[in-house]
């Protein structure tokens, strides 16, 4: 029988039990809180619509001394009122002004977004050993891309490799592929993962790549703004809070005489005001996008479920059916993990400043803009072309505590004799777990080749995943 007729829920404590007692395992890994920014490439929306003008070719902020808000009033004053998707890739991605483009203080205390692998160790390690276990199904001993989108500090793609050369997986058989747009956070992530020394690709070079460097054990690192740009092969591909930053476009349904119109929601400019300011307003008509929406998704009720407005990424599909390409073509698995629900939510695009809601129309630019993940819509665009199955999405807490994830605390606190750390440990796992923190909220959701449909569904052979499909 082949790796791929065992189940490997019943090795993962074997694989723990490794990982507990290996040399060097229980190392406690001491880090401060930093927040993560997402900074993201826009893509094609929808196939036969024309794209939304790029940050750089619209707004043009800085060119002649004018803020963003400036900018956006000129801009939509000209032609019109923008799609929320439009604005918020402004507020995000403007080279110029944009949040993420312009931000220095991304990380620390006057961030805005704490993520799972800043808080500890233990969500890494596990995220790893959750890999390693899903791996030994594939029976598969060639070369391993490990993939992350938005790797944010590093923090995540360091902790995964760290695990993975304990079990073997070095150099020789693994490589990392970071999807960043930002080049701020491209600096971050070197200077975290390769202690700063990477080579940039020249603008003159063909190289798909933006910069290559090495980890201090051997492992290449090459880093991309897109990942249709990552070389094909098999592949692990970790998103942690990715999807959440994408731009979105919300829609509203107009009941009528023989059939329900959707519409959009568009920013408009306050014409009484003095300043620049902005308000939501409703089309008096379809739009392009909410036309191809009405399409494809009014007689949906298993997505829809009864709502009358929606907020859906036409970007998360276009990176969804990327990653459900790469492991049908190639093999390989993904895990991707965010706050977001199951379609019972209809209005979640919000904005925080220093820790605080802000007005995200106030300001654009200096502060994030974030919406729950609809992870109905998620997983529709993930197997919409039949070639990727997904097990969740299930609650962070659950996962970790499949995950063994108490043991492995207990193990750390064992291994260090400091108050200080012991605190720092317990509180971090509390925060991940917690259903009252992040343990509710965070979900997870797994992905696989269609290819293994039937034997994943047959019992639940996913540590940590329901079957759910």
């Amino acid at each position: 029988m082949n790796a791929l007729g065992r189940c490997c829920k019943y090795r993962l404590p074997a694989i723990l039990g490794t990982f507990v007692t290996s040399k060097g395992a229980n190392r406690v890994f001491t880090r401060t809180q930093c927040y993560k920014a997402v900074n993201r490439r826009a893509v094609t929306e929808l196939k036969n619509l024309r794209r939304d003008p790029r940050p750089q070719e619209s707004s043009g902020a800085s060119s002649n001394g004018r803020t963003l808000a400036q900018a956006l009033h000129a801009r939509i004053r000209a032609t019109g009122p923008i799609t929320v998707a439009s604005y918020m890739r402004e507020v995000l991605l403007n080279p110029a002004a944009g949040y993420y483009s312009t931000k220095e203080n991304v990380f620390g205390t006057s961030g805005d977004f704490i993520t799972a692998p800043e808080i500890g160790q233990i969500f890494g390690e596990l995220v790893a050993v959750w890999c390693i276990n899903e791996l030994q199904k594939f029976n598969y001993d060639g070369h391993i891309q490990l993939i992350e989108l938005g790797p944010g500090k590093g923090t995540l793609m360091h902790d995964v490799l760290r695990v993975f050369e304990r079990f073997g997986l070095s150099k020789d058989r693994v490589s990392g592929h970071l999807v960043e747009m930002s080049p701020n956070l491209q600096r971050v992530q070197a200077e975290r993962l390769c202690n700063g020394t990477v080579h940039r690709t020249a603008a003159d070079q063909v190289e798909a790549y933006v910069q290559e460097g090495t980890t201090g054990s051997g492992i290449n690192l090459r880093w991309y703004t897109d990942i249709v740009e990552v070389p094909k092969g098999f592949s692990i591909i970790l998103a942690n809070e990715f999807f959440d930053a994408l731009p979105v476009h919300v829609f509203c349904k107009e009941l009528k005489e023989g059939g329900a119109l959707w519409k959009e929601i568009l920013v408009d400019i306050s014409a009484d005001q003095n300043e620049p300011s902005f308000r939501f307003i409703q089309s008096n008509k379809a739009t392009p996008y909410s036309v191809v929406f009405g399409k494809r998704f009014d007689n949906n009720e298993q997505l829809l479920k009864d709502r009358t407005r929606l907020e859906v990424s036409f970007e998360t599909e276009q990176i969804a059916q990327n990653i459900a390409k790469r492991v049908d073509e190639h093999g390989g698995f993904g895990l991707i993990i965010d706050y977001g629900h199951e379609g019972d939510k209809t209005d979640t695009l919000r904005s925080f400043k220093s820790h605080k809601l802000h007005n995200p129309l106030q300001e654009p630019g200096s502060a994030d803009l974030t919406v729950d993940v609809d992870f109905g819509f998620l997983k529709h665009f993930l197997e919409q072309d039949d070639k990727a199955i997904t097990l969740g999405p299930v609650s962070q807490g659950s996962f970790l505590e499949a995950m063994e994830g108490s043991a492995r605390l207990k193990a750390l606190l064992s291994a260090t004799s400091d108050d200080k750390y012991r605190k720092t440990l317990t509180q971090g796992y509390d925060e991940l777990t917690n259903p009252a923190k992040m343990g509710e909220r965070f979900k997870l959701l797994s992905v696989f080749p269609a290819s293994l449909k039937q034997f994943l569904t047959a019992s639940n052979k996913v540590v940590g995943f329901d079957v759910k499909t």
